[in-house]
């Protein structure tokens, strides 16, 4: 049942490295997780799939909150 829980020999004797954290997610996003959320339709009713601009671009955050309780002292 949970196969990909075990020891491979391969992966231990070969790690893929990467330049970036951003190409790995890429690379593991491309082979792992897209071929899954294709199969289940997953970009037809809840989010389109995921570009190379959504692993290269810095994220964004949305603070929220009254007036006077440090967002602008946060972000500087």
């Amino acid at each position: 049942m949970f196969s990909w829980l075990g020891t491979d020999d391969r992966r231990r004797k070969d790690p893929e490295v990467f330049q970036t954290v951003s190409d790995g997610l890429k690379k593991l996003y491309k082979t792992k997780l897209l071929p899954l959320e294709e199969h289940y339709k997953f970009h037809e009713f809840h989010s389109p799939a995921l570009e190379d601009a959504d692993f290269d671009n810095k994220p964004m955050v949305l603070l929220v909150g009254q007036y006077s309780t440090g967002k602008t002292t946060f972000i500087r």
